[in-house]
């Protein structure tokens, strides 16, 4: 008999990972991973590994579909523009993370010379533009827009600000001859957020033109493969974790933090609940799906960002601040630097507890008081309050190869700050086979089939 597979990859800017499901349950049958050969075409990194994972099997087999999700080549990189920091930028910003991209910069007030030359220069592949509420502000972003066309840049533009100029706003960046899509705002109302629109349509450009135009492959394979970018993967298997694939059968409410080289990602799917008397909200609404990136916090390539985040802490912890500092150091010039010694591999752990102590706390939301004249003191929250949350998933390649994981991400969620609503005493679970991103792919074809690999390959 012939085991029916399908093959679900994860394009790194490093390697490329490999996992072989059962078609129609989800177990893992094998993994396997080669190094991404972005140099000269990824299907032959992809072709390797698949060979290996195949080798693996130890019986006939054949695949029956290929899904792909991809970071390679730099990821999805967006731009996000809006009027105020705290309502449309950030709301602009949300659906970016959403999305799976890498927000290269945010853009905020007067669009002027200087911010204009900032995006040109980051070369997004996407530009989200947004501001104002439907039927709000129109002059400014009018003004904005006129800048942003002016603008020498290729990337395209999905226009999600004040719905009553939106279209005005797409023909004015037509006739300067960039490429734009309007969807619908994503702040309507201001306690209101709608990102779903625009998450749904960067997506979609991801996979049209993006992802082909980066000249990773010229294959057709590789094109029909990539379905989402990957840590879009991640959060759509966060999701399904949570909810369960007929949305109300999941484990709960979930907390996933992946600590990479560069950055470490959180995501998080929880259920809203009103807040309790006598505590005011400020900023956005919180999302009951979102991601948050922390670009300074990486094991490797942001070793120096780490320290700068933390240095009181790692000095008091390492006892060597001239040594550590030449850790971070080499750790920064040599991305494929391996731990050679425990001495070695103890500063990996320090530097991870850091990396996901801060990356944690700034997902999550924060409580004060706040003193008002003539009305006393007042509680304030901003964000989420993640302080019952029952389990957190580490995943990542030091969490998943080091066999402390577990006691290195629960020593980063007991390093809580005053006021910070991070887990209190959640269960906490590594994600070693890195099965997370491949369930996020699988869950497009199959989500009971993605829900049971994790449940199984989690031990949930």
């Amino acid at each position: 008999m012939t085991l029916e597979l399908v093959a679900l990859a994860d394009f790194g800017s490093t390697f490329t990972k490999l996992t072989l499901v059962e078609a129609g349950s989800g177990r893992r049958v094998a993994s396997a991973a080669a190094p991404t050969t972005v140099a000269t075409d990824v299907m032959e990194g992809y072709a390797r590994a698949l060979e290996q994972a195949l080798a693996a099997v130890g019986e006939p087999a054949r695949v029956l579909d290929k899904l792909a999700a991809s970071s390679a080549g730099g990821g999805l990189r967006v731009a996000a523009v809006g009027l105020v920091g705290d309502y449309t930028a950030a709301a602009a910003r949300q659906a970016a993370l959403n999305a799976g991209a890498k927000v290269e910069l945010a853009l905020t007030g007067r669009l002027d010379d200087a911010a204009s030359a900032r995006l040109s220069a980051v070369r997004p592949d996407i530009v989200l533009f947004s501001g104002g509420t439907d039927g709000g502000q129109q002059r400014q972003i009018l003004e904005n827009a006129e800048a942003l066309a002016r603008t020498p840049f290729a990337a395209h533009v999905i226009v999600a600000c004040n719905c009553e100029i939106a279209e005005g706003v797409a023909r004015l960046l037509e006739r300067a001859g960039h490429r734009s899509h309007v969807v619908a705002n994503v702040l309507p109302e201001i306690d209101r957020l709608d990102i779903e629109p625009a998450r749904a349509a960067i997506r979609d450009l991801f996979i049209e033109h993006v992802i082909m135009g980066k000249g990773l492959s010229s294959t057709r394979e590789f094109g029909e493969a990539v379905v989402m970018p990957t840590p879009e993967a991640v959060l759509v298997a966060t999701r399904l974790l949570a909810s369960g694939p007929s949305g109300d059968d999941g484990v709960g409410d979930l907390l996933v933090v992946d600590i990479g080289g560069a950055t470490t990602d959180v995501h998080s799917s929880v259920t809203l609940d009103r807040l309790p008397v006598g505590i005011t909200p400020k900023g956005l609404p919180p999302l009951p799906l979102a991601r948050s990136v922390q670009g300074d916090l990486g094991m490797r390539w942001s070793a120096l960002g780490v320290l700068e985040a933390d240095r009181d802490w790692l000095v008091e912890q390492s006892g060597d601040p001239a040594g550590l500092e030449a850790a971070c150091r080499t750790r920064h010039a040599q991305p494929d630097f391996l731990a050679g010694d425990e001495a070695e591999a103890g500063i990996d752990r320090l530097l991870a507890v850091s990396c996901l102590t801060h990356a944690v706390q700034r997902h999550c939301g924060t409580l004060a008081t706040v003193y008002v004249p003539g009305q006393g003191s007042r509680f304030v929250q901003e964000g989420l309050d993640l302080r019952e949350m029952p389990r957190v998933i580490g995943t990542g390649g030091m969490l998943a190869r080091e066999a402390q994981g577990e006691a290195t991400l629960a020593a980063a969620l007991e390093r809580r700050a005053k006021g910070s609503l991070v887990p209190a005493a959640p269960a906490v679970t590594i994600d070693r086979s890195y099965v997370l991103a491949a369930a996020g792919l699988l869950a497009s074809r199959n989500p009971h089939a993605a829900y049971n690999l994790m449940v199984h390959e989690l031990a949930l």
